[in-house]
């Protein structure tokens, strides 16, 4: 079967598509995600001099067109942008981040006072319209904060005081989706029910290069997790202990024949039962199994940060959650993608 492709590289002011960018020729302008960076996701490549751009303001906007139908990208703030010295073309090379460069580039001016009472997904919306975030997609949580709260120095971004009370909830770090919305949602375990992506080695437009890497680094992993909150404000420690005893996990106690403990002291928590459910949180994460799967596929629209993914490929069949993956943005191009295969908890 064969598809047409093609890319467009919107400039957007003011939220408004407003102008378009061209890649220099034979260029090849890449898509990145790595989950576990503060800013999830970013493109860089060679363009055309666009004189138009406001390089301090506007945002690109790119799309992935196959059969006529585009599919969004992300939007990106450029960050650095460089003039490329080419005696026949007036180009530049941009590197540029997803909106939680907007988020992070934003700093206190002041110490910040939450009242006890708060809830908290109420702080993290008012810090992002704080930050210039219009568009948020939220899943609410009636936790609030027991008491008042003024942690964070004068300097500090907006973007970490966000993920520290977001990781207080269970809730994943702050990312922005392909249509540019920030995702604000709660930590979940990948299962078989919610796989997102399939890549098959049967199906053309997945697997289409036959080779795969597969690496293992267990060495030390725990397999107990103990977690500690104390702090002046509280009248006494809080504490919450979750231990990996999955005989399907090669890291679990059973399975390695001794305890390996890792030790967490956090600030703060909004209540005992996050905690454990923080602690829990780490046991389940001890379930991947260290081992990561990296493949080449055709170009896959639709994914996301950290994406559960089940992979078919020969006599390997796994759930796996995407780590980091690249887009070559150009017509025949790859894209690579970094799995960490899962264990999924008995019963």
């Amino acid at each position: 079967m064969t598809r047409t492709v093609d890319f467009y590289y919107i400039v957007m002011r003011n939220g408004a598509d407003y102008d378009r960018l061209e890649p220099i020729r034979n260029a090849k302008p890449t898509l990145m995600m790595n989950e576990s960076s503060m800013i999830k996701t970013s493109l860089s490549g060679d363009f055309v001099q666009n004189d138009a751009v406001d390089w301090l303001t506007d945002q690109i906007r790119p799309e992935l067109v196959i059969d006529g139908v585009a599919h969004p990208l992300g939007v990106y703030l450029p960050a650095t942008v460089t003039p490329i010295e080419d005696e026949n073309t007036k180009s530049v090379h941009v590197e540029a981040y997803d909106r939680c460069w907007l988020v992070r580039d934003n700093y206190t001016e002041t110490i910040r006072h939450f009242a006890a009472g708060s809830n908290y997904i109420t702080i993290v919306k008012q810090l992002l319209t704080e930050a210039g975030v219009v568009v948020q997609i939220v899943t609410p949580s009636t936790a609030s904060l027991t008491e008042d709260r003024e942690d964070w120095d004068i300097g500090t971004s907006l973007l970490t005081i966000i993920n520290d009370l977001l990781q207080e909830i269970n809730y994943n770090p702050l990312w922005f989706d392909a249509t540019g919305a920030a995702i604000v949602e709660p930590a979940s375990v990948p299962t078989a029910e919610n796989i997102e992506h399939t890549l098959d080695d049967s199906n053309v437009e997945s697997l289409l290069l036959p080779e795969i890497r597969r690496e293992t680094d267990v060495y030390q992993a725990p397999n107990v997790f103990v977690c500690v909150v104390s702090n002046a404000d509280k009248n006494a420690v809080m504490a919450a202990t979750a231990v990996n005893d999955n005989p399907q996990s090669p890291l679990s106690i059973s399975r390695r024949g001794r305890r390996i403990v890792q030790f967490k002291r956090l600030n703060n928590i909004a209540s005992q039962s996050e905690l454990q459910a923080y602690a829990d949180r780490l046991r389940n994460e001890s379930l991947f199994t260290g081992e990561t799967i990296t493949v080449r596929t055709g170009l896959l629209p639709g994914f996301g940060v950290a994406d559960v993914t089940a992979l078919h490929y020969g006599d390997l069949a796994a759930i796996c959650i995407e780590r980091a993956w690249a887009m070559e943005l150009t017509v025949g191009g790859r894209m690579m993608h970094k799995l960490e295969k899962v264990v999924i908890a008995l019963g």
